[in-house]
């Protein structure tokens, strides 16, 4: 076995599909585990039908992302993992380049494609550490303005070493897992950054290779809830500071992320009394505030499902 390719699934049925489809046009031995967050769109049926060889792991309720992959990594029998989107595709055979380049050195233990977009244009699939000045920026609407997290487009287009990689397509060597105990159930969001950043910590070297692509449909699961997506999203990024920054960012994080919510919000009561997007964002931010208290009150875990 080359490689086991573990997909976390939920309620993108047609998504799947077309991922597992293209996995098997690769000229690798794959193991392909499905890990199914109690989906209720016929994953499963599909699956049993049309691609009886995938291992599945059916879960009766939806225990996230990280938690599900560390499901099937720990079914998985090959030296070599690759947690994949269900909402991807790969291009030629992307996988079999990343494989190479993975095996040509020593040091490397952790490598990510060039994820592209539907119509097939660049999506940002690496990232810096994000900081407190990030957070600063974002705020007042200036992150794009003073980018400290994106790498340039022209970055992107060689081969280097990012700080994090993004989980939609990330392969790493199992003996990784010795040093880094698989993704942090904590996160619901971020949980990448915060593997990457892990497997740093223990002198790993990660690398982003363009030469291998794969299209990325891109949160066809978190887009049909906004609560989940900017609830998590801001939360995520307190739990980052408070497990890898020291006291001051931590707290900084708290009182600038709860000004974002805020101000979020106020700006979206009156564009929500005539527009149902800007209504339901306007909501999220208010759920947003609730669970943001939660995790003041001591709910660590605040994953949103």
């Amino acid at each position: 076995m080359t490689v086991s390719i573990i997909i976390v699934s939920y309620n993108v049925k047609e998504f799947l599909e077309r991922c597992i489809s293209s996995i098997t046009r690769s000229s690798e031995k794959v193991e392909i585990i499905v890990v199914d967050n109690n989906s209720n769109d016929g994953t499963l049926e599909m699956l049993k039908n049309l691609y009886p060889f995938v291992r599945i792991i059916a879960n009766e309720k939806n225990v996230g992302f990280s938690a599900a992959n560390n499901q099937g990594i720990a079914l998985a029998s090959a030296d070599v993992i690759f947690l994949l989107n269900p909402d991807t595709e790969l291009v030629d055979d992307s996988l079999s380049k990343l494989l190479l380049f993975l095996n040509q050195q020593k040091e490397i233990c952790v490598v990510g494609p060039k994820l592209l977009n539907s119509d097939l244009s660049l999506q940002v699939s690496v990232w810096k550490y994000p900081s407190v000045t990030y957070l600063f920026l974002e705020l007042f609407y200036l992150h794009r303005t003073f980018n400290t997290l994106n790498y340039s487009t022209k970055k992107m287009a060689e081969c280097f070493e990012p700080d994090a990689l993004s989980g939609a397509a990330l392969l790493f060597k199992r003996d990784l897992l010795q040093k880094v105990d698989g993704l942090d159930p904590l996160f619901f969001w971020m949980e990448d950054i915060d593997f990457c950043y892990r497997a740093h910590q223990t002198g790993c070297k990660i690398f982003y290779y363009p030469f291998a692509e794969i299209i990325h449909y891109s949160g066809k699961s978190s887009l049909k809830n906004q609560h989940i997506a900017i609830s998590n999203q801001l939360i995520s990024k307190i739990k980052f500071e408070r497990k890898h920054g020291g006291t001051l960012t931590y707290v900084i994080a708290l009182a600038v992320i709860l000004l974002h919510i805020i101000s979020r919000y106020l700006l979206l009561i009156t564009p929500s009394l005539f527009n149902s997007s800007a209504r339901v964002k306007r909501n999220a931010y208010y759920f947003s505030l609730k669970k943001y208290f939660n995790f003041i009150a001591g709910d660590r875990n605040v994953i949103t499902n």
